[in-house]
């Protein structure tokens, strides 16, 4: 409680380094292994974030995204930060599991283009994007653009050269905790809560143009959304 009051005062500033554990944990009168714990917690929060050797910062502000952006790496740019965009996986066409050939409508094992990258910004990673596209969307020829390019936006390519675009999305979002390899992927603790979003992406007609896995670090974000409400009408 005494460290997160220090920290909402702006003791150590906007994004400044905090002291070693050392240090706090004399200035407290306790273990380095207790102050260990303390900032685990306060990275929950949402507080602090690790940058390993580099040490321990005060957190970036909470960022409100809306529902859906078009491009993520944009989007943080208009915030003033320098977007990091990079592939986890090349892009390649694998067999779908069994949640994304239900999303996409394929049987179970069908082929089905996979991408997946880490997003954020130059200092934080802040989300995993993994999509599936179905291959009657994703040719050869753009399955190689995307190998070659990290930014690109499959969806205007497939706007452009099929005329689909999402007009209707499903989507599920469940809090949970990071697997060992988001924590690797997304450098955040276990005990760090993620977002868990699930979305499936129609044309008009109906059409799946494409499944997202997104998983957010939830201490980055809160999720903005406007909609109807249809129950109460007359």
């Amino acid at each position: 409680d005494a460290l997160r009051k220090r920290i909402l005062v702006g003791e150590f500033g906007t994004g400044g380094r905090l002291p070693s554990l050392r240090m706090f944990a004399q200035q407290y009168g306790t273990t380095q292994q207790t102050m260990n714990t303390v900032v685990q917690r306060l990275q929950a929060e949402g507080l602090l974030t690790s940058l390993g050797r580099q040490g321990v910062f005060v957190h970036m502000p909470r960022t409100r995204i809306p529902g859906i952006v078009p491009r993520f790496d944009l989007y943080i740019k208009e915030l003033g930060m320098e977007p990091m965009e990079t592939n986890v996986v090349k892009p390649e066409v694998v067999p779908a599991p069994l949640d994304v050939a239900t999303a996409l409508g394929v049987a179970e094992g069908a082929p089905v283009v996979h991408r997946m990258r880490r997003q954020g910004t130059t200092v934080s990673p802040m989300r995993l994007a993994e999509n599936f596209y179905p291959v009657a969307l994703v040719d050869e020829y753009l399955l190689g653009q995307m190998q070659e390019d990290e930014r690109l936006d499959v969806l205007l390519a497939i706007k452009n050269k099929y005329s689909k675009v999402v007009k209707h999305v499903h989507e599920t979002v469940v809090a949970r905790f990071p697997s060992e390899e988001e924590q690797d992927l997304l450098k955040i603790t276990r005990n760090t809560p993620v977002l868990d979003v699930r979305r499936i992406n129609k044309d008009e007609d109906g059409t799946v143009i494409m499944y997202n896995r997104i998983t957010f670090v939830a201490s980055y974000f809160e999720l903005s959304y406007d909609y109807d409400v249809p129950h109460w009408k007359n």
